[in-house]
């Protein structure tokens, strides 16, 4: 039982992210660009509970993402060594930032949120992309967005959801993205700073049980 409460306590503090990818590369054949990539959070209600979204591991299949914003709105930042991300829903409702984005044969990233529940209605956030027009690339998103990915985080009563989708009458036909969770950039889980004093702790306690076990 108590091994079983530390090894908790050691998941508790991991740092997990889910990963996306889609492929893109119907559009680069398809001249409809030149393209903006879309990221976008809304928050269900100013003055609700706070979360962020933050998106790193970008891997573009020979494409290539602008390394400075074309549009900012909010709260959003970016880094460009390595790429990164990140929206939250402290300061303004809406949340949007875009890149000029050349596709290769796919774009993969992973996402990592915070999971407070919003008292009124789910903070939600999109990934789109817009083509030569200035339009989205309409897709198969059952809630009218044109987005390739929803996630909706936890609302009133209702947990974390996540919806995948494809182009839906366009030229290029474009398949829903993969989407699979696990440990940030597939790899081993890897503890947050905040964890390593509760996994110091845990190792402390194992050996006590030890030596304890050991004495007559």
């Amino acid at each position: 039982m108590i091994r079983t409460t530390i090894l908790l306590i050691i998941l508790a503090g991991s740092a997990f992210a889910d990963t996306l990818t889609l492929d893109t590369l119907p559009l680069e054949t398809s001249g409809t660009g030149p393209f903006t990539i879309d990221f976008q959070f809304d928050s269900g209600a100013l003055g609700g509970s706070n979360n962020t979204v933050t998106l790193t591991d970008f891997l573009l299949g020979g494409g290539s993402i602008g390394s400075s914003p074309t549009s900012v709105t909010g709260g959003v930042s970016s880094t460009t060594s390595p790429f990164s991300v990140s929206l939250t829903t402290v300061s303004s409702f809406y949340n949007d930032i875009e890149f000029a984005f050349t596709p290769g044969s796919s774009l993969s990233f992973d996402i990592s949120s915070t999971t407070n529940v919003d008292p009124v209605a789910p903070d939600t956030f999109t990934f789109a992309i817009f083509d030569g027009t200035g339009n989205e690339i309409p897709t198969t998103n059952p809630n009218l967005y044109d987005s390739f990915f929803e996630l909706d985080l936890p609302g009133p009563s209702s947990p974390v959801t996540t919806i995948t989708s494809g182009s839906a009458g366009y030229s290029a036909d474009i398949a829903a993205p993969t989407y699979t969770s696990g440990p940030a950039g597939g790899g081993s889980v890897v503890p947050e700073p905040s964890a390593l004093p509760l996994i110091g702790m845990a190792g402390a306690i194992l050996v006590g049980l030890r030596l304890r076990k050991g004495r007559p």
